[in-house]
Parts: C-alpha cells; structure tokens; sequence
C-alpha cells in the first residue's frame, strides 16, 4: 500500500511540473526565470546521449524576433564549446628565498577559446515564448547530431 501511494505521489508531482512548463505565460521576478528554466531545462537535457547533444537557450528582448536570435545563438554556442572549443592552460610555480625560509607561489590561468565554429545541421526541437516585463522571453531547446 504505501508503495502505491509513493507512485501515485511521484505521478502527481512529476504532473505539475509538467503543467507549470505548459502552462506559463509570463515571467515575474528574477526567482521565476530561474525555476522555469530550471524545470524547462533539465526536462528537455536529460534525453542527450553520445551521440545527440541536447542544450537550451534563453534570450530576451522588447523585439519577439531578436529575443528568439538571441536564445538560438546562444544555444548553438553552447553546441560550439562542447564540440569545437580549445582550453589553453599556463602554469606558473615560483619558489624564493629570503632570509626567514623559502616563499613559495603558484598561479595558474586558463583560457577557453572559441575562434571559429560551423554548427550546421542542428535542429530546434522546442521553442517556448513567453512575456517577461516590457520584452519577450524566449526558450528554445536545440539538438545536434555527432554523427
């Protein structure tokens, strides 16, 4: 018995998650950006495999059209860094001595670089407008094939 009352639980709350995504219409505060996209997100990523990326843009603007540029092309930039990025790293270690003993230093600095990319091929699986303050809001959920 609590068994099934665990899976009718988990059934219901897995629903409202679901109608909430449905649902919205607009966002208010900065608390409500973070859970929808959160939910949004993490509902849509989780069914990337090796071969299928799977990544979510958000972008926002007073103009419809250029708040959906904005979260496609941030979308296909996060494609671009998993894909096509180089990370460079420089290592410095320094050791000195003074007259109280040896002073020893390290620092370290790296640089994720993206100079050019071609995501070509990528599909957009989802798209989800909605009015946030005087602009528009919009989500898209990308997909890119490695293969």
């Amino acid at each position: 018995m609590r068994i099934l009352l665990i899976i009718l639980v988990g059934l219901l709350l897995s629903n409202c998650t679901n109608s909430y995504v449905k649902n919205k219409k607009s966002i208010n505060s900065p608390n409500d950006l973070m859970k929808f996209t959160n939910i949004w997100c993490e509902k849509n990523k989780n069914k990337s495999t090796d071969k299928i990326i799977k990544v979510c843009g958000s972008g926002w603007s007073k103009d419809l059209t250029i708040s959906e540029s904005k979260a496609i092309i941030l979308a296909k930039l996060k494609i671009a860094d998993i894909t096509q990025h180089t990370l460079l790293r420089n290592e410095k270690i320094t050791h000195k001595e003074n007259g109280k003993g040896v002073v020893k230093s390290y620092e370290m600095t790296a640089d994720n670089q993206l100079t050019e990319a071609t995501i070509s091929g990528y599909k957009i699986v989802s798209k989800k407008v909605m009015k946030e303050k005087n602009g528009w809001r919009t989500m898209v959920l990308l997909t890119y094939n490695m293969s």
